[in-house]
């Protein structure tokens, strides 16, 4: 099968990378975005929204398990579990590895992200037929706005902050982050990549020091996102997000007690990069 060439048009990346493609397995656009699953020769399938490879099957699960491990394994007894964006199924597959979750809310803007997943990843999707997955189809910043609900922690896994994602970094939407997480409760989300998006990454951790009392910044290698050095922005009302409370007991290919603590930017360098008012 003759191959072809996939160049992304990244809005938050000074670079462009390009894929050797074998196959277009899905295409349309929807009210929100451009959804593509390709097939490459080295990645497997990948999923690209707006013309932005979001995921591959080679390497989701470094992302993933860094979403979600760290602070699940930081709390003690996760009960109630909040993903904002995750359609692909990625980071639910990963929540629901642990036992003691029982419930976890997934609000989806584009319902046709989750649809083409089911399809097309199943490796990502087996989650949705969990019973303890319920799947909300709302915009994420304004079902934190209004929710009565209570979440030991909330994990948001968005597409690049340009467009409908913008509003999940906000400082209202870290307010609301905050209102709606139980008295120990964690928030974390996606920041980009140190290389590229320092400024983004900056301003994420002070709004989050403006209302959480702990704030601190962990990081995976990733190949295919822009940058590729990948942050996370983790926020806390009571526990470090240094100190792993409980021991690794799910199955998983990358995330482990010693890699959860070497993730951590080192306390010197998070100073200079990030500012000694939020130091951690």
């Amino acid at each position: 099968m003759a191959s072809t060439l996939f160049s992304e048009e990244d809005p938050f990346s000074p670079i462009k990378y390009c894929y050797e493609i074998e196959e277009v397995l899905y295409s349309l656009r929807t009210e929100y975005s451009e959804i593509k699953v390709l097939k490459s020769p080295y990645f497997g399938r990948m999923l690209a929204l707006n013309n932005v490879i979001q995921l591959t099957e080679r390497d989701e699960y470094l992302y993933h398990e860094m979403l979600v491990h760290v602070p699940l394994h930081i709390l003690p007894m996760p009960v109630d579990v909040l993903i904002i964006g995750g359609g692909d199924g990625g980071s639910l597959r990963e929540v629901l590895k642990h036992r003691a979750v029982e419930r976890v809310v997934i609000v989806e803007i584009d319902k046709e992200v989750i649809e083409v997943s089911k399809k097309l990843l199943p490796a990502l999707s087996e989650g949705f037929s969990d019973q303890r997955a319920h799947v909300v189809i709302a915009d994420g910043a304004d079902f934190l706005s209004t929710t009565k609900e209570a979440f030991d922690l909330i994990v948001v896994d968005c597409t690049d902050p340009v467009g409908t994602a913008e509003s999940l970094f906000t400082t209202q939407f870290f307010n609301d982050a905050f209102s709606a997480l139980k008295a120990d409760g964690i928030f974390v989300a996606q920041t980009e990549s140190l290389h590229f998006h320092l400024d983004f990454i900056r301003n994420v951790q002070h709004r989050l020091a403006q209302r959480f009392p702990i704030v601190d910044l962990y990081t995976v290698p990733l190949a295919t996102y822009a940058g590729n050095w990948w942050t996370f922005s983790i926020a806390a009302k009571r526990y470090h997000p240094r100190d792993s409370l409980r021991e690794c007991e799910v199955p998983t290919r990358y995330y482990a007690g010693d890699v959860h603590r070497q993730a951590f930017l080192p306390s010197s360098l998070y100073r200079r990069l990030i500012g000694s008012k939020v130091c951690p």
